[in-house]
């Protein structure tokens, strides 16, 4: 049987309240290693699976709601208390931690039913879909009070948007500021998630082709996923880097390779994403402000394209197609947008990081 069950962690007894940084932390450390988790034993050596989860930090702690497959709600709730008391025992950044109490939120009868809603879906995704109702469903933190902390946060953190003034969004209003903040907001998500996504290829010895469960590499152009390895994704960190510099600089510089291009677009996405998440901003309207952005942000360097290009690995070709791919290879190459040139400036200056030359 399923169950969504709530638990409430709280940091140590002599802490004060989170302060937005630590926020962030703690939501980066719980989200890195429940990721990593499967399940856990239940009574009578059975297993409970952990099917999904959402973390959600505030001041006095973190709501953490888990997806479980377990025997009963019993043990579900005691499944949720133990996954939770593992990790924060092995994880050396939380310490003095506690699991305040887990419960039940979605109970059998309305989890079926929610299960039962989804007779029209695919019946092997009728599953995924009933707890991802039921997740999204269960009530959470006061939403208010959400709402306003990010608007306090992304205004904070505006001023760091040192390269352009609010009228490069269009507008000079209060949500110029709201746009200004996320940006700076989302260079520090894009870095954390290049890093993880490093790791992760690192360690599989894998390309975004073959890889599963990435957090931001798999939103590059996928015609060259298979080139995407963990010596690309530091390289992509230096690039992303630079941007993040600039961005931060008195005096903008618009991208000068591909790499730097792409990165601002994923900065660009992932700060749409948390206006959209704090409901702040909603993403059509994010759109029409950052494409205003976009118009001083890029300058000439146009890398939307890339997206649309189909340019499948050779040896997954048939014969009479290699010759096609040949030729969409060498256009690319003749615009400067062939992976191989994604790293070197295209104005021709100096002071590419080493590391880069390499590529």
């Amino acid at each position: 049987m399923d169950y969504a069950v709530t638990a409430e962690l709280a940091p140590p007894a002599q802490a004060v309240e989170l302060d937005p940084l630590q926020q962030e932390g703690i939501a980066v450390v719980l989200d890195r290693n429940l990721a990593l988790v499967e399940g856990v034993s239940g009574p009578e050596a059975s297993d409970i699976d952990v099917l999904d989860y959402r973390i959600t930090v505030h001041p006095e702690g973190a709501s953490v709601l888990l997806a479980l497959d377990a025997p009963s709600l019993v043990a579900a709730e005691n499944g949720a208390a133990s996954v939770l008391d593992e990790l924060i025992s092995e994880c050396d950044l939380l310490p003095g931690w506690t699991v305040a109490h887990s419960e039940v939120r979605i109970t059998e009868d309305e989890f079926n039913e929610r299960l039962a809603a989804a007779e029209d879906a695919d019946p092997a995704d009728e599953l995924e879909m009933a707890v991802e109702e039921a997740l999204e469903s269960a009530p959470g933190p006061d939403a208010a009070m959400d709402i306003e902390h990010w608007r306090s946060r992304l205004t904070d953190l505006a001023h760091r948007l040192r390269a352009f003034d609010r009228t490069a969004f269009g507008r000079s209003d209060e949500s110029a500021a709201l746009c200004a903040g996320a940006l700076v907001h989302a260079v520090r998500v894009v870095t954390d998630e290049l890093f993880y996504d490093e790791l992760a290829l690192a360690v599989n010895n894998a390309t975004v082709a073959d890889a599963v469960g990435l957090l931001v590499l798999e939103e590059l152009p996928p015609c060259y996923d298979h080139r995407y390895d963990a010596f690309f994704a530091r390289a992509f960190v230096l690039a992303s880097g630079e941007v993040a510099v600039r961005l931060t600089s008195p005096d903008w510089t618009p991208p000068r390779s591909v790499a730097e291009a792409l990165a601002l677009r994923l900065i660009i996405n992932e700060a749409r994403v948390v206006l959209e998440a704090a409901e702040l901003m909603n993403w059509d309207d994010s759109e029409r402000v950052f494409a205003a952005f976009a118009e001083r942000a890029f300058g000439d360097l146009d890398v939307d394209e890339l997206y649309a290009v189909e340019l499948p690995m050779a040896s997954e070709l048939e014969p009479e197609l290699v010759e096609q791919a040949a030729k969409t290879e060498a256009d690319l190459h003749n615009r400067g947008l062939a992976f191989d040139q994604w790293f070197t400036p295209k104005d021709g200056s100096p002071g590419v990081h080493p590391y880069l030359d390499s590529l």
